[in-house]
Formats: C-alpha cells, structure tokens, sequence
C-alpha cells in the first residue's frame, strides 16, 4: 500500500488525498495515514508554505503576522525516487 501511494503521488502532478483514495479505492483516513508513515521514513518531504509567496513559512520574517493560511505540500524525496525506481 505504502508503494500505491507513493506511486500515484508520483503520477499526479498535483494531487488530493480524495484523488489518491478514489483511485486505490481506499478510504481518505488511510491516505492520511500512509502518507504519515511515507514522511515519518523519509520517502516524502513535507513542505509547509503559502500558496501565494515562494518563502516557506518557517524561515519567513512575516510568518507571525501572515493571514495567509499555510498549505501542507509533499514532494517526494530522493529515497522515495530510489524506491519507485527499484520497483518499476
């Protein structure tokens, strides 16, 4: 399951928890879930930012005062491009 995840991520440019659970005919609490897990071992890198500045919340000087809700992105990372590669 973790690799289906990892592998729709892939092949979606941009993706949505609903899409991957839709297209795996899993529930969206699962895809929550393996996509914890596919952080927490290092095969997706979390990315917390604005949609609308190119600074990461974390090192902008601006962060406090911001009315800019936070988007939680992934990418994934080169440990999670090895994978996909090793089992293609």
């Amino acid at each position: 399951m973790l690799k289906d995840v990892l592998r729709e991520i892939n092949e979606l440019s941009g993706f949505s928890k609903s899409t991957i659970a839709k297209n795996l005919n899993i529930p969206q609490g699962m895809v929550d879930d393996v996509i914890n897990q596919l952080t927490r071992m290092g095969y997706l890198d979390e990315i917390v930012g604005s949609p609308s500045c190119d600074t990461p919340c974390h090192s902008c000087p601006y962060s406090r005062s911001c009315n800019t809700p936070p988007v939680k992105m992934y990418k994934i990372s080169p440990k999670g491009e090895q994978l996909l590669e090793s089992t293609t």
